[in-house]
């Protein structure tokens, strides 16, 4: 039955929500229903290690940074938009010598330590005009005139901080213009010169790709790196140097169109050696909020240059709910909700949702039906909440229909959050269409496989696209065995969380959104169980267990 008397006369209203996707338009809820599971603490603390906070879409990091700007005194928030970094896409010089091969790392580190001190500098002493500029730079001259590295670092504000007071993106065209003059001086006015007027990188002889590269290193090696080194240090010894006063400076929504990919993981990878660079300044901490698919890619597309994200995994902190944390946040935003205009009792979601759907607990129908992240576990709520105008409660055909909209919103949102990697992730999921959810690989066949290649993965295909290309391989030019093939999909599918695999009768089932572990193509058998994600049931049309 679903019918309860749970004792109120609450009925839900058209339009009732229990929050918003996205945390920048969740305020009604945000602040009065957050769930601290330690991670708000660790941010907060400048000693913690924990600067980079990583997740998948809709886990919670904007959320916390929101919560860190409410609840701390210096804050300063920069959006990469802001930034001008995109003044570098549109760069020709650097694109030139980026295509030539030549290793810009050290510049794109100097240009973010330099964005972030000066960033800081301003903000601390209220720097917004030339007056205070130049009391500034007096004082710290005065107290250091016999400190030669301090001396130094001085000088360096002095010279490129003449206009502290204008927007962040002055000074990031500031210092990109002095580096463009230095690598077009670089190549003189005929020769190589005249190639990088013609922006022809990709024309360049293997004899000339490596004299650009010569000569950009020999520029980029002269830029003030040791400077900037010292005036980190200044920062640390004389600026911020009470550990009781933190600042903390946010940078959010990384995974836009602020910049072109190609050079985005670059910069990210630059922004990553910053912020541990960072670290000696004890009372700043710069917090960062990356999607676990974006770290991913920059750790793919700079490990050739030496980048090795273990070195960096103390920074890091991974994002990760519980069923019980889910439910209590949910609680506390419905709570919120029926007591906006009704009452100030505490009401459960027990108490307006069914108790079971089938044979199982409500409560775990839901959660089952998430990542086990806060915006699904939101999203699914107000699906249900949107069917039931002028009722107090929602039954279980209410929720029911409410899943398959909701299933099918869950596939778009894979595709948005995936399909940088895997531009036809949606069409991955109906390799399980009309089959149970619980396969082994082995019934995979090529026939099947065949059938669902030809008739959903090539039939708009996507040249970049990794499984698509495999199976061009396997089924059209037959260089590629049906088991290899195999391999190449359920990799895929378990990276963005739509199958669990549990690789053999004595192993568990693994989850990549809250396991480290992947299992390898080595452990992964004919007889293999793989397990779509109950999310996608519906949507996919595969069949529920009995």
């Amino acid at each position: 039955m679903d019918k309860k008397d749970n004792g109120i006369s609450f009925k839900f209203k058209k339009n009732d929500r229990v929050g918003e996707a996205e945390a920048e338009s969740d305020e009604n809820f945000l602040f009065q229903c957050f769930v601290d599971n330690g991670d708000l603490a660790s941010l907060r603390d400048c000693t913690a290690p924990q600067r980079i906070i990583v997740g998948r879409t809709g886990s919670g990091k904007s959320a916390l940074l929101r919560m860190l700007e409410r609840n701390e005194d210096h804050v300063i928030s920069l959006a990469p938009e802001q930034l001008s970094l995109g003044y570098l896409s549109n760069s020709g010089v650097i694109r030139f010598f980026e295509e030539a091969g030549a290793n810009l790392d050290v510049f794109y580190q100097l240009l973010w330590k330099h964005v972030l001190a000066v960033e800081l500098i301003k903000y601390k002493y209220k720097i917004n005009n030339d007056a205070a500029q130049k009391s500034f730079l007096s004082m710290l001259g005065q107290l250091f005139v016999k400190d030669k590295a301090k001396e130094q670092a001085v000088n360096y504000l002095r010279k490129w901080g003449e206009n502290f007071w204008n927007e962040t993106e002055y000074r990031v065209r500031e210092i990109t213009s002095k580096m463009e003059r230095d690598l077009k001086a670089s190549l003189g006015t005929d020769g190589l010169g005249a190639k990088l007027e013609a922006g022809a990188a990709e024309k360049l002889s293997a004899e000339e790709r490596v004299d650009v590269v010569s000569r950009g290193a020999r520029v980029v090696s002269q830029v003030q790196i040791k400077a900037l080194s010292d005036v980190l240090r200044l920062l640390s010894d004389e600026i911020f140097n009470d550990i009781q006063e933190c600042y903390f400076v946010t940078i959010d929504d990384l995974d836009t169109k602020w910049v072109d990919d190609s050079l985005k993981y670059k910069l990210i990878r630059a922004l990553i050696e910053t912020i541990k660079s960072f670290r000696q300044v004890r009372s700043v901490k710069i917090v960062v909020a990356l999607r676990l698919d974006l770290l991913q890619r920059v750790i793919t597309a700079t490990r050739d240059s030496g980048f090795q994200s273990e070195k960096y995994e103390s920074l890091r902190l991974n994002l990760r709910w519980s069923s019980g944390e889910l439910l209590d946040l949910l609680n506390r935003r419905i709570q919120h909700l029926v007591k906006q205009r009704y009452t100030s009792r505490p009401i459960l979601m027990s108490e307006l949702f069914p108790t079971h759907i089938e044979k199982t607990l409500f409560s775990d129908y839901l959660t089952q039906r998430t990542f086990l992240r806060p915006r699904d576990a939101i999203l699914f709520v107000n699906e249900c909440i949107a069917r039931a105008s002028d009722r107090g409660q929602i039954s279980r055909q209410i929720v029911q229909d409410a899943e398959g909209s909701y299933s099918q919103k869950r596939i778009d949102s894979l595709q948005e959050e995936w399909g940088t990697v895997y531009p036809q992730v949606a069409q991955y999921l109906h390799v399980f269409s009309r089959r149970p959810v619980s396969i082994r690989v082995s019934e995979l066949s090529e026939e099947s496989i065949r059938e669902w290649i030809q008739s959903e993965l090539l039939n708009h295909p996507d040249s970049n696209d990794p499984v698509a290309q495999a199976a061009v391989h396997c089924f059209m030019e037959d260089n590629l065995s049906h088991f290899k093939f195999l391999l190449i999909l359920v990799n895929a599918l378990y990276t963005v969380g739509a199958i669990g695999i549990k690789p053999d009768t004595s192993s568990p089932e693994y989850w990549s959104y809250f396991s480290d572990h992947v299992p390898s193509d080595g452990t992964i058998k004919p007889s293999s169980v793989l397990k779509l994600h109950p999310v996608f049931w519906r949507a996919v049309g595969a069949r529920p267990p009995m």
